[in-house]
């Protein structure tokens, strides 16, 4: 952590150590890594802090007493990391492996009936769509489309346009994963608490983008996962659960580790008053271990700071992309409605597949869907202002 606080006092005096902080995440030095969106590259040190754990856990054995307590008291130290980061309490934390594990948890928490109506954007990934068709299929349950927008009056209006007396939750984007649109969470979350409807938020895309207060959102559920933005390892994920709703919340998986009595004979259990309801069973704790040093990292460059070197390397792509022929920019140019992804279409570039272009000919990592025509840029806070230009240099190459 040396290396951290040291980059926290350069950065408090408005300086950004970016070699320093470059030389702790390795993949950097074989590739341009501008895929965060999908998987963050790993810090040496949350890497390290995971051999670490698995060697001990290889060496004196997984159920050592001391390593048992070591890892699982790191483990509770990571819900309390991420609690913190986003400004809630700990009880009302669960600990998931990703985002995917927040939304199902929530969409089978409810009792669903037939024409019961569920309200979700029309960017949401799979993972945030296939739980509720999956309800329509199940129960009948009807998925309305909102339109995602970034203008607040526009998304009122339409968001009141499809509630009805049916509606039983609305689940949105904070960042939407196809454009990195910024939704206008606190109004919608304001508008919607205001008609006693439940909200949850996917907030894949904004946890380790900027800084993130759930509480000020209005939102009953809040998923989160840090092997994007956050630089940690897959596997570890975060959901919020309000406190009014950590017991009307059914639980649907369940197992060991959730209740707080349970006792055969009497066929009884009583589940925890907590989020850690709906956690359960066996995991590999090291992973969530590890995690908190990845939060550690974060928190000591700031993530205040963190945004405002994303944003400033994204303005700088967009500028750049504005000029080049036969790409049209899908993210918007405002900085209140947009965040560190840029979004754009390749339909008029002379190359087929620009992606793979780039990564076989440059070593430039990117998400490009071809189906699409279109690519998807995770201008995080660790790139170089030089490699932001030579993404658009050669962009520009393919240029008809």
């Amino acid at each position: 952590m040396q290396n951290c606080i040291r980059w926290a006092v350069l950065l408090g005096r408005g300086k950004t150590d970016i070699k320093s902080i470059r030389k702790q995440i390795p993949a950097l030095e074989s590739c341009t890594y501008f895929n965060c969106g999908t998987f963050g590259p790993t810090p040496t040190v949350v890497a390290n802090e995971a051999v670490r754990l698995t060697r001990l856990i290889e060496t004196k054995g997984p159920y050592d007493r001391d390593v048992n307590d070591e890892i699982l008291t790191l483990f509770e130290t990571s819900r309390d990391g991420f609690a913190n980061y986003v400004g809630v309490s700990t009880d009302e934390i669960a600990l998931t492996r990703n985002v995917s594990d927040g939304i199902n948890i929530v969409a089978s928490g409810f009792d669903w009936n037939p024409g019961d109506e569920v309200i979700i954007t029309d960017e949401e990934h799979p993972s945030g769509s296939l739980p509720f068709l999956n309800l329509s299929e199940r129960y009948g349950v009807q998925v309305k489309l909102l339109r995602f927008q970034t203008n607040t009056n526009e998304i009122l209006k339409d968001l009141e346009s499809l509630i009805t007396d049916k509606t039983k939750l609305v689940f949105l984007s904070h960042v939407s994963t196809v454009d990195g649109a910024r939704l206008p969470a606190k109004a919608v979350g304001e508008f919607l608490k205001a008609r006693n409807i439940p909200f949850m938020l996917d907030g894949a895309h904004a946890i380790g983008q900027f800084p993130v207060s759930i509480k000020d959102l209005s939102c009953d559920f809040y998923a989160g996962c840090g092997h994007k933005w956050l630089l940690c390892q897959q596997g570890t994920g975060f959901l919020y659960v309000a406190k009014n709703w950590l017991t009307r919340l059914k639980t649907s998986w369940v197992g060991w580790g959730m209740t707080d009595q349970y006792d055969l004979d009497s066929l009884s259990y009583t589940s925890l008053e907590t989020a850690q309801r709906f956690e359960f069973g066996t995991r590999y704790w090291a992973t969530h271990a590890s995690a908190v040093k990845a939060l550690e990292f974060h928190n000591a460059i700031g993530a205040e700071n963190i945004y405002e070197r994303s944003h400033d390397l994204a303005s700088k792509l967009k500028a750049r992309l504005l000029d080049i022929p036969g790409i049209t920019i899908k993210t918007p140019l405002h900085k209140a409605e947009s965040t560190g992804i840029v979004a754009f279409s390749t339909a008029g570039l002379k190359h087929p597949e620009p992606g793979n272009w780039l990564w076989n000919e440059h070593r430039i990592l990117t998400a490009h869907n071809p189906d699409t025509k279109s690519m998807r840029i995770a201008a995080a806070f660790y790139l170089l202002e030089t490699e932001i230009h030579m993404l658009a240099d050669k962009l520009s190459e393919l240029a008809s």
